[in-house]
């Protein structure tokens, strides 16, 4: 297969798929991954895609909302048993915790309908940026202290989010902050998520918590997205629909 051949397969299928890792692009290419690289970089210096650390995304001038993250409501059922098996464990974990810092994921938001306070513990506080999540822990009334951050609201994601969400934080600790993540590479250690600035409040979040829990089923396990989150050290505990796994290689706060 010549070059230009290649390389119009690889703009076909991150057009199809939204975005594009080296392994899949090797193995669909039948070539070696250092080929791969070679024609990624030269698509990128034509300013035809961005490559990003394990692949390459679309290139996206003055992101939008709209052109990076579904709407709430559109993600809030995909997936919807793999996101409650997700909370089950979740909430095994964090059970005892006094202070929490929930993110504006829809995978979160499934700890709303399961998480309780208990005797030893009645009142956790629980600090979220998301809209959502927050008014349904209130309709439930089972004895959480909430709070929401403040912030701008994205059109889309339902979240606050902004200077003045970050601004909320300071000061603040947590025993656990839990987040989700739009795509996690695996083989390489990265974490990506849809939105700089759904981003850039998860990155607080994790700053200010003692244990941070990555929780993501697994459809988004060696799936790119276009903003990084941070490497997989960050995080404490992995959670899937599967189970939980800790760690290794922490990178400390």
């Amino acid at each position: 297969m010549i070059a230009e051949e290649r390389r119009r397969k690889l703009l076909d299928a991150l057009k199809k798929n939204g975005a594009l890792s080296v392994a899949n692009a090797s193995e669909m290419l039948r070539v070696s991954r250092m080929t791969v690289h070679r024609d990624l970089d030269t698509l990128s210096a034509a300013g035809l895609l961005r490559k990003v650390h394990g692949g390459a995304v679309p290139v996206v001038s003055k992101p939008t909302a709209k052109e990076t993250a579904m709407p709430f409501g559109e993600r809030k059922p995909v997936n919807a048993n793999a996101k409650e098996a997700i909370a089950r464990h979740v909430s095994k974990i964090v059970g005892h915790a006094r202070t929490l810092a929930f993110d504006a994921s829809t995978t979160v938001f499934a700890l709303a309908n399961i998480l309780k306070a208990s005797p030893e513990n009645p009142h956790p506080f629980i600090l979220t940026n998301g809209v959502p999540l927050f008014m349904e822990l209130q309709r439930r009334n089972v004895g959480f202290r909430l709070a929401l951050t403040g912030g701008e609201p994205h059109p889309r994601t339902g979240s606050l989010v902004g200077p003045l969400a970050i601004k909320t934080l300071e000061g603040m600790r947590f025993d656990f902050a839990i987040v989700s993540a739009a795509g996690l590479m695996e083989d390489e250690g990265q974490v990506y998520d849809s939105t700089p600035e759904g981003s850039a409040v998860k990155q607080a979040f994790m700053a200010r918590a003692n244990k941070v829990i990555l929780a993501i089923d697994t459809t988004k396990i060696n799936f790119l997205a276009p903003y990084s989150l941070g490497v997989l050290s960050d995080f404490d505990i992995l959670v899937t629909e599967h189970g939980v796994r800790e760690i290794s290689g922490k990178t400390p706060h």
